[in-house]
């Protein structure tokens, strides 16, 4: 184990996540491990509160496999076990960062989560990654007036007419509650930095992070099964989050499911950060298995860019 000491360091970079500009999309911290060397999950922590990005990349050293890493996710908070833009940013990096080979032609990667094993190509500063997912929509919605109580500027919005949002996982321990609004304009009436959404009732044994969604949906080619989707994702101890791949793919699976043309598959685009002046753009293409049921093949897509790279003392 690494001791905290003026002559132990770490590596690090960070990037800017669904976007190919420079202080757009989201920030992500990618620290890399040292080479017989190990963090503490305490340390980690500490870590991920200094840069106090919505994520923190704690990336493992290369192992016999190159095209395999091992990745650990944190927010300031907790560790995850697996969230979008930590694992599009990490993907690019590899391929595009100063210890890559960058080559001009798709790589293949794996990366090693919590939540299994993701399997992605990466071409330039554009990565696919067909990631885990086991979507659970819990039998028990958020109620309306739960979601008011977050966020009372939707009570003069054509919003909801309280019907109760449903709660959705893309896999255990990420959760979000979905909030359609009608109309794009009733996302910039959103709040940051009030209550949370409660009365939250998770299936048993599936309690988890769980954050509310907020989203709208710009437009819809049911013949090409295309859909084009406005969002905010504003939770109490996180605030705002630019980019939320792991909700990108969640709304996403939910959507395809109401939609439920057997074996086929939906393309979303996902705008995201508007609001907050990161724009961001996640794409996300979901496959339904041959009942229509559930979901074969989920497959989150997006670039991303380098912004700095450094030490970190420990």
């Amino acid at each position: 184990m690494l001791r905290a000491h003026p002559d132990a360091s770490v590596r690090y970079v960070t990037l800017d996540v669904f976007t190919r500009e420079r202080f757009k999309g989201n920030p992500l911290a990618i620290v890399e491990m040292p080479l017989g060397g190990e963090l503490t999950p305490e340390t980690k922590q500490r870590i991920a509160r200094e840069f106090n990005f919505s994520e923190t990349v704690f990336l493992h050293p290369r192992s016999s496999e190159l095209s395999r890493r091992t990745i650990d996710i944190f927010t300031t908070t907790q560790e995850l076990p697996f969230a979008g833009h930590p694992t599009i940013g990490t993907l690019v990096y590899l391929c595009t960062g100063p210890d890559s080979a960058k080559e001009n032609k798709t790589q293949s990667f794996t990366l090693q989560t919590k939540a299994g094993p993701i399997k992605a190509n990466v071409s330039g500063d554009t990565a696919e990654a067909s990631i885990p997912h086991n979507v659970r929509v819990h039998k028990i919605p958020v109620p309306w007036h739960s979601v008011l109580n977050a966020q009372p500027s939707l009570r003069s919005a054509e919003a909801g007419f309280s019907t109760p949002c449903p709660l959705v996982s893309i896999v255990k321990g990420m959760t979000f509650v979905l909030v359609e609004l009608l109309h794009v304009e009733d996302l910039a009436a959103l709040t940051v930095g009030g209550p949370r959404v409660d009365s939250v009732e998770w299936d048993t044994g599936w309690e988890s992070f769980t954050a509310p969604y907020f989203y709208a949906i710009v437009s819809e080619d049911e013949e090409a099964r295309h859909v084009a989707v406005r969002v905010r994702m504003i939770e109490s101890t996180v605030g705002e989050d630019p980019t939320t791949g792991s909700a990108a793919s969640a709304l996403s699976t939910y959507l395809a499911l109401q939609r439920g043309a057997a074996g086929s598959t939906y393309s979303f685009c996902i705008e995201q950060g508007v609001e907050m002046g990161r724009h961001s753009k996640i794409r996300v293409q979901v496959t339904l298995n041959d009942s229509g049921d559930g979901v074969q093949d989920v497959v989150l897509a997006g670039s991303a860019v380098l912004v700095s790279e450094g030490k970190l003392y420990l």
